[in-house]
């Protein structure tokens, strides 16, 4: 897709946007929307043409959406403010995590870590690629999928000659479901994802470590249901071959890195009175050009220093505008979710669960399918995300916890990024690996879907009682 003539104009204007959400998020002035603003819709402008359909239609209605509501007084500055800043946010947001994305991209570690979890004997593959996709998560977010995708299509397709049609079927889709399962763990306990990144921001009295526990817990439960799942489905032959696979040690290096990415952002928050979601932001970009000099450095490179810079000048910022479709439908479905709420009436809401007789717990589980059914019609996650995180903490007549509301988010965005077949996780699987996202979902993820938000609903249910 050609650029525009000028890419570094739209890198500034990115540029501008991040430290704009930067400052709101360090010390919060009341300029940054005034610049953020007029910095979205220019790059937006810009970059028109090479905006994805989503995007587009994304930004539309937040301009014209925002437009009709000023106008009509539904809305007033202080609501916009709040939704120019949310948007500026997530667009700092995914460009900060692209440098991680990009440093991991080239790393030979990276590579050689997904060839060693693809090749384990069939007894502990899936266990060793669902727990790899997870970590994978952490570092290249949705790279992780064509990375390891590519690397289980390499491997299955290598052996169809001297393996049956329906065993390298199997293989597929048990290679697939367990590096999608182990990634769609990932909203629930790691700060380098959106979901974290929205909770976060959102009930700001809420710290990554509050929600650390509990959400390892979930996510251990939901490896233990995947591994479950996938003995019953796919049960292994008595009298299969044990062979030896590649040596688990290869991954001790990524394991490293996804521990030192939140710890080092937990120390400068605690250090620098920061929320974890702003430190995470302020040293991912250190921890990438420091992970570019390690990698220029082990190449044999005699300046390590001067290659990293210049990969910085020569291949980082020209690539920003490229960026320009995730910017738009996440800062777009974040600002469109910051705009609905006030729309509301929050009395008749209340007094609606009231004459339901539904309790705290029932209004999480519903919550929880609600942004769970939103996905399988094609509405963003981050929207009714959003939506539910502005509304449900100021429901009169019910006293949920933020940190019900928290999990209620993190665990049903978990469940339904490995179903539906509008999410973007499985749509990318399935691209990868040749098959309809549908097949993936809607066939082969179903049962173990349906299963763990079942389960997770009760979860909700008690802890809301």
């Amino acid at each position: 897709m050609p650029q525009p003539r000028r890419p570094e104009v739209s890198a500034f204007l990115l540029i501008l946007i991040c430290l704009s959400a930067a400052a709101a998020q360090i010390a919060a002035p009341p300029f940054t929307a005034a610049i953020a603003g007029p910095a979205l819709l220019l790059f937006f402008l810009r970059e028109w043409r090479h905006l994805a359909r989503m995007a587009r239609i994304l930004v539309m209605i937040s301009l014209l959406g925002s437009g009709m509501l000023l106008l009509a007084e539904k809305i007033d500055l202080a609501v916009l403010g709040r939704a120019i800043d949310r948007a500026a946010f997530l667009a700092f947001f995914v460009t900060a995590l692209s440098l991680l994305q990009s440093a991991g991209g080239r790393s030979p570690m990276i590579r050689n870590c997904g060839e060693a979890l693809v090749e384990q004997p069939p007894g502990r593959r899936y266990t060793v690629l669902t727990i790899g996709g997870a970590l994978f998560g952490v570092l290249l977010s949705l790279g992780t999928l064509s990375l390891l995708g590519s690397i289980i299509v390499s491997g299955v397709e290598g052996r169809r000659g001297s393996t049956e049609p329906r065993i390298s079927e199997i293989r597929m889709q048990r290679m697939t479901l367990a590096m999608l399962r182990g990634f769609s763990t990932i909203p629930m306990w790691s700060p380098t994802t959106m979901t974290l990144a929205i909770i976060l921001s959102g009930l700001p009295s809420l710290r990554w470590i509050d929600i650390l526990p509990l959400g390892l817990a979930a996510t251990v439960a939901f490896l233990v249901l995947g591994w479950i799942t996938d003995r019953l489905t796919y049960p292994r032959p008595s009298g299969a071959n044990r062979t030896e696979g590649a040596p688990l040690t290869t991954l001790l290096p990524l394991v490293g890195l996804v521990i030192l990415i939140p710890g080092v952002a937990y120390v400068v928050a605690e250090v620098l009175g920061l929320s974890m979601i702003a430190a995470l932001l302020v040293t991912v970009p250190f921890i990438s050009f420091g992970w570019i000099f390690i990698q220029m450095r082990g190449a044999g490179d005699s300046h390590p220093m001067r290659a990293s810079g210049t990969w910085i000048m020569r291949d980082v910022l020209p690539s920003l505008p490229s960026l320009r479709s995730e910017v738009g439908i996440f800062a777009g479905s974040a600002f469109i979710g910051i705009l609905i709420p006030p729309l509301l009436n929050l009395d008749v809401i209340g007094s609606t669960v009231a004459q339901l007789g539904l309790s705290a717990g029932g209004v999480l589980v519903l919550s929880f399918w609600g942004i769970a059914l939103a996905l399988m019609v094609g509405i963003n996650p981050i929207i009714s995300a959003t939506i539910a995180i502005e509304i449900l903490p100021n429901l009169p007549g019910l006293a949920l916890s933020e940190l019900g509301i928290a999990h209620m988010v993190m665990m049903s965005w978990a469940v339904i990024i490995g179903l539906s077949p509008f999410s973007t996780s499985v749509r990318m699987s399935a691209r990868v690996i040749g098959r309809e996202a549908a097949e993936i979902g809607l066939r082969w993820n179903l049962r173990f879907s349906l299963v763990a938000g079942a389960l997770l609903s009760l979860y909700l249910f008690f802890i809301g009682a």
